[in-house]
């Protein structure tokens, strides 16, 4: 079984907070992310700054909620306005995807962030 870790944390909106915790709501509530273990989490800011930010922190024990995780993060990001996503491993390997509001995201796009963050692929201008 592979267990992955995944830290996604919201910016670029009115209240980075309200929208991380929606976000966690979406994916408590969607019946296809049972196996998800779901967390809002403290972590240290990035880069040496001080104090912390909130993050939602996802444990997938199995790769095929990749799947699942994509689209229901997908589904979030369409009802939202401008928002950036990042997806982090750890604290040296984080990915962002901007949601601008007209250019569409797919399941696909946030899929490949994954794999990204993941170090499964090359490409780190996706969702850019």
């Amino acid at each position: 079984m592979s267990v992955c870790e995944f830290r996604l944390s919201i910016s670029d909106s009115e209240d980075d907070i309200e929208e991380l915790h929606d976000l966690y709501e979406a994916i408590r509530e969607d019946y296809e992310l049972v196996g998800v273990r779901a967390s809002l989490v403290h972590a240290p800011v990035p880069d040496g700054a001080m104090g912390v930010e909130d993050v939602l922190r996802l444990v997938l024990d199995n790769p095929g909620l990749d799947a699942a995780v994509s689209t229901c993060v997908t589904a979030w990001l369409a009802t939202r306005k401008s928002r950036r996503l990042k997806i982090i491993v750890r604290a040296d390997k984080s990915v962002e995807i901007q949601a601008d509001g007209i250019k569409d995201i797919a399941p696909e796009d946030v899929a490949r962030v994954l794999n990204i963050a993941r170090g499964e692929h090359r490409d780190e201008t996706a969702g850019q």
